[in-house]
């Protein structure tokens, strides 16, 4: 069953505090952008810290909006979401370079110094100038700055209201209730097939908890925060299982388009292969460490100040 709004009442709390979490947003990436022109001001382009908080400001907002509408359809906020999903994408691309970069730096080792190791390095950091080069065009683009715009204009059809702790308390339950309907539901999925786009779902779904319970720990109180602890620690899991993913893939097709760097590409791949496949095996341990919670019974217990 859904949780979906029904009551006038809580329509009117559901907007006001989507309006916070706007502004929040709103504030957290301007001040990103800020420090990556900055950044390229004072001649450290190549610097990961400001757009790596770019990225997760906007990945941010994008999956609270997508709870907040299933929540409430009536929000209409899926044009907007879509939008912040497509200006985030140069953003995660530029972050997988970066990974890719470190992670085949330290799989290569002492053979990155071989002419096939060099080779491989160099590609690697032509991905990355590549990746980096598309992110800062992407920043000056009219399409970037149109979301900033819509961003600030939907907030404004929100009403301003204040509500306290006690009122906003079952609206932030009955988001929270959603993001771990989705949060079990790829978890369930993943246990049947425990393949690498399976685990990436159930990442998804769980940062999308972390994010929604974060906004809203205020007002949830000391459960919340431990339940979020629990949840990172999955995701920090699911996400270092994803990063030899990429890397994996990415020597397998390196190898494929150059013969010479084939044999070196293919031996570093299995191991990045077998790392994820050992991170793989863990992460029912973690999801167990989330359910012993019993987070039902203690972030999301439900009761409603209209009766």
């Amino acid at each position: 069953m859904s949780e979906r709004i029904e009551d006038d009442d809580e329509r009117v709390i559901v907007r006001v505090l989507v309006r916070g979490l706007v502004h929040v947003a709103r504030q957290e990436i301007e001040a990103a952008e800020s420090s990556v022109r900055r950044s390229r001001l004072e001649g450290d382009p190549l610097s990961p810290g400001s757009i790596r908080k770019l990225r997760i400001a906007i990945r941010r907002i994008e999956y609270q909006l997508a709870t907040m509408g299933e929540v409430d359809p009536t929000l209409e906020v899926n044009e907007l979401v879509d939008r912040l999903h497509e200006v985030g994408k140069p953003f995660g691309q530029l972050r997988d370079a970066e990974i890719l970069s470190a992670r085949v730096a330290k799989a290569l080792g002492d053979r990155g110094a071989t002419p096939e190791g060099e080779r491989l390095l160099g590609a690697v950091a032509e991905e990355r100038y590549l990746a980096q080069r598309a992110s800062d065009s992407w920043l000056d683009s009219s399409t970037f700055h149109h979301m900033l715009e819509s961003l600030n204009e939907f907030r404004l059809t929100l009403p301003s209201d204040a509500v306290s702790p006690a009122m906003a308390r079952p609206v932030a339950q009955q988001a929270i209730r959603a993001t771990w309907r989705s949060v079990k539901r790829a978890a369930k999925e993943a246990k049947v097939d425990s393949g690498d786009e399976a685990l990436h779902a159930l990442r998804r779904a769980v940062k999308h908890s972390v994010y929604l319970t974060r906004a809203f720990s205020y007002v949830l109180g000391p459960s919340s925060e431990e339940f979020v602890l629990r949840l990172v620690a999955l995701q920090k899991l699911l996400g270092r299982q994803h990063d030899h993913v990429i890397v994996a893939i990415w020597l397998e097709e390196a190898g494929d388009d150059v013969a010479s760097l084939k044999p070196l590409a293919h031996d570093v791949s299995l191991v990045e292969r077998q790392r994820a496949a050992n991170d793989a095996e863990q992460w029912t341990r973690h999801w167990q460490s989330v359910r012993d919670l019993h987070p039902k019974e203690t972030v999301m217990t439900t009761y409603s100040f209209f009766s």
